[in-house]
Formats: structure tokens, C-alpha cells, sequence
């Protein structure tokens, strides 16, 4: 007795359904045979998860964006927006406990070197981290980040993909030299926040993802 292959049609049905329950997650190639395969990006495994997942997510949505996509980078949208609340939670929790009841936390100084390349990421003039940051400015910082998380609720209920595309730049710029650099975010996230909301041009904003992505692993943010 001969076996019955299913049609390609028969077949795409029975991959959706082994997804949905947890099977191998479908490629966009797999819906549409004409969208380019999605590249998997390597050279990530050694970054915190919360970082990683963002950089992937965003991966995800600027690569359908690139190939005319639009309701696949649509769809991409929350889970950029939820990655992206995650690492900006996490900055705000730094931010908000630099003292360990009136104690310095233990972390290792960065170098001097480390320190500039983080602040040349989030495109802030060496001579603005001379003067460190008062207590008013990590409240404004505090108060910004919440503002930002609020604007992702918004992006991804209306997405704006080039809005979208700017504050993920900043927000996995932010993080990336945070990470790189443990022990600098009361000096480094203010200004970069009060940069950002002065509108002034977030960097690597209008670069492409690779070089992005080049940029951001040649700073370290390993743990």
C-alpha cells in the first residue's frame, strides 16, 4: 500500500498546529515562500538573556521592515516593546539603588577606556562625565525611564516603526554600555536620558542592524 504525502497546503497546516503547541517555531520563509529566511544570529550566547532576547527581538522586526514586510514587522511589535520594558525595568532598578544602605555596592571599577567607549555608544562628550550627576538628575532619569516604558505601550498598540526604531537604539545602546561597564549607571543613564529627550540624534539610530549589531558586541556587554 503506497503512503499519501500531504500537500503543501495539508502540510503548513500540520506545522502551525505542532508550533502552537510547542514544536519547532515557524520561519517566516514557512508562510510565504517568497520572504527571505530569517538569519540567526550568532555570537550572543555569553550576553545577559534580558539583552539578548531584545537585540533578537528587534532582529526580527527590522529584518521584515528591510524586505517590505510590513504586516510581519507589525507583528513583531510587542515583542520588541516587551524585550525593550524589561531592559529599561532593569536600568530603572539600577538606577534607583546605587547605595546598599548608605554602602557603595561591590563592583569592579571599569577602565578608563571602557568608560569612554560606553560613553562614545550613548554619545555623550567626555567632558559632560566630569561632573557627576546630583540627586535631582538620577530623579529625572527615574522619571524618564517611566515615561519611556509608557511610550512602548503606545508603539505597540499604534506602531510607529521608526519611533520604534530610535528609542530601541537608545534603550539597547543604554544597555549594552551599562553592562560593558558595571558599576557606571548612576553616571552614565542620566545624561544619556536627558540627551535622548532633548531629541537630540540617538547614535547608531540610522545605521543598519549589522553594524549595529558589530558595534554593540565590540563593546562587551558580557556578564
Amino acid at each position: 500500500m503506497s503512503s499519501i504525502v500531504p500537500g503543501p497546503k495539508k502540510k503548513l497546516e500540520e506545522d502551525i498546529t505542532a508550533a502552537r503547541v510547542g514544536g519547532k517555531p515557524l520561519d517566516a520563509s514557512d508562510l510565504n515562500a517568497s520572504a527571505p529566511r530569517q538569519e540567526k544570529l550568532t555570537g550572543l550566547d555569553d550576553w545577559p538573556e534580558s539583552l539578548r532576547t531584545a537585540v533578537e527581538a528587534e532582529h526580527v522586526r527590522v529584518t521584515a521592515l528591510d524586505t517590505n514586510r510590513r504586516k510581519t514587522a507589525d507583528r513583531a511589535v510587542a515583542n520588541v516593546t516587551e524585550s525593550l520594558d524589561v531592559l529599561l525595568a532593569e536600568i530603572a532598578d539600577r538606577l534607583g539603588k546605587p547605595r546598599l544602605f548608605g554602602k557603595s555596592s561591590p563592583t569592579a571599577e571599569p577602565t578608563p577606556e571602557a568608560t569612554a567607549q560606553a560613553a562614545e555608544l550613548l554619545g555623550i562628550p567626555a567632558a559632560d562625565l566630569d561632573t557627576p550627576p546630583g540627586r535631582g538628575d538620577h530623579r529625572t532619569a527615574l522619571r524618564t525611564l517611566k515615561q519611556l516604558r509608557a511610550q512602548l505601550k503606545d508603539l505597540e498598540s499604534t506602531p510607529d516603526h521608526d519611533r520604534l526604531t530610535r528609542l530601541a537604539t537608545f534603550t539597547i545602546n543604554l544597555a549594552v554600555a551599562l553592562e560593558a561597564t558595571p558599576g557606571t549607571t548612576p553616571a552614565l543613564a542620566p545624561p544619556a536620558l536627558s540627551r535622548y529627550t532633548q531629541a537630540i540624534p540617538t547614535p547608531l539610530w540610522n545605521t543598519p542592524f549589522p553594524e549595529k549589531l558589530t558595534t554593540w558586541q565590540s563593546t562587551n556587554p558580557t556578564p
